[in-house]
């Protein structure tokens, strides 16, 4: 018979660990790691929003002002075997009326092809469906990160619309495509 995990090690509830990861809020000392794991993903290639380019002292003052609202989550993702740092997830835009929150992610540019982007998505997926009830789920991403695409894909995300030349990229306008994730559409991980 399979010993059930000891889950009173993590420091978040349940619902939010994996297998290989957990979701931990995102807390002022990891604000540092967060801001250089974006840097270093070339940051215009993260948004279709003008990036204005901060120090990283300034990133965590602006990070420490933020009041975070009901509407929001932001959570850091952390390796199980090590605890060490890998990611950030986050919802925002949740809307109750609708029950349907935007999803967003980075994992460090060291951690990637690991399988935490994948796992984190399930965890947060999971929370949002089960847990606080949402009906809808949705990421946005540009016509040129084929890695983003095929993840969501595989995660059953389905093209919801194309925002046409809306992602402004070295020199060049992209597309910008809009993927949801319905309750109903959604089977839980293993």
């Amino acid at each position: 018979m399979k010993s059930k995990e000891d889950l009173s090690q993590f420091p978040t509830t349940p619902a939010l660990v994996g297998k290989k990861i957990y979701l931990k809020a995102s807390a002022p000392e990891n604000y540092l790691e967060i801001h250089r794991w974006f840097n270093a993903s070339d940051p215009q290639s993260q948004t279709c929003h003008a990036v204005r380019i901060m120090s990283p002292e300034e990133r965590v003052e602006k990070m420490e002002k933020k009041e975070f609202r009901d509407n929001e989550g932001r959570f850091v993702i952390v390796a199980k075997d090590d605890f060490r740092l890998v990611g950030e997830i986050v919802y925002f835009h949740m809307n109750m009326l609708n029950r349907a929150a935007e999803l967003g992610y980075l994992i460090a540019p060291e951690e990637r092809g690991n399988g935490f982007a994948r796992e984190a998505l399930q965890l947060i997926i999971r929370y949002l469906f089960l847990d606080m009830n949402l009906n809808k789920v949705s990421a946005q991403t540009a016509s040129f990160n084929k890695p983003s695409i095929k993840l969501l894909e595989s995660l059953e995300f389905k093209l919801d619309g194309t925002l046409r030349q809306h992602h402004y990229y070295k020199g060049d306008l992209y597309d910008d495509l809009v993927y949801s994730l319905l309750r109903f559409e959604y089977g839980p991980p293993e």
